[in-house]
């Protein structure tokens, strides 16, 4: 029996979709229900010319500034859908690769179920950076859902 439920978001609406699918699925009073936002240290990489810019003078606060921006936006949208289906979904923010948080949250917390979005990423991204959803698919310990 499914009790503890992970779902990945990003703030995309194919994540939007995966969490409402998953509410569809399972019934919201029967489950514990996790999402998990991974914030990829990637997304800054090309920040380094910004500094000066805004009045913000480190790269350190730019990256404060879009982490807190972004945490508030997926936070606040999961906390909405989480409050029109009458659940609380507990929210993890985590810094990193997603592609190893998610798992590494689905095994600290003993999930039974992981939870993605499909994404539209061209084939050429795939080969070169592989998809977050494949990656989970074949590595998760747990059954793993692909929602489109």
């Amino acid at each position: 029996m499914i009790k503890k439920v992970l779902i990945a978001v990003d703030g995309s609406p194919e994540a939007d979709t995966a969490l409402l699918k998953v509410l569809d699925y399972l019934n919201p009073q029967e489950i514990e229900l996790h999402a998990i936002y991974v914030i990829s240290p990637s997304k800054y990489a090309t920040i380094e010319g910004a500094a000066g810019y805004e009045g913000i003078s480190t790269l350190h606060e730019i990256r404060d500034r879009i982490i807190a921006e972004e945490r508030e936006m997926v936070t606040e949208r999961v906390k909405n859908i989480g409050h029109d289906h009458g659940i609380e979904i507990k929210m993890l923010v985590k810094l990193g690769d997603p592609r190893n948080e998610i798992l590494k949250a689905a095994d600290e917390m003993e999930a039974d179920l992981i939870a993605v979005g499909s994404t539209g990423k061209g084939l050429g991204q795939r080969i070169l950076l592989g998809s977050v959803s494949t990656y989970i698919v074949t590595h998760a310990k747990v059954s793993t859902i692909v929602v489109r």
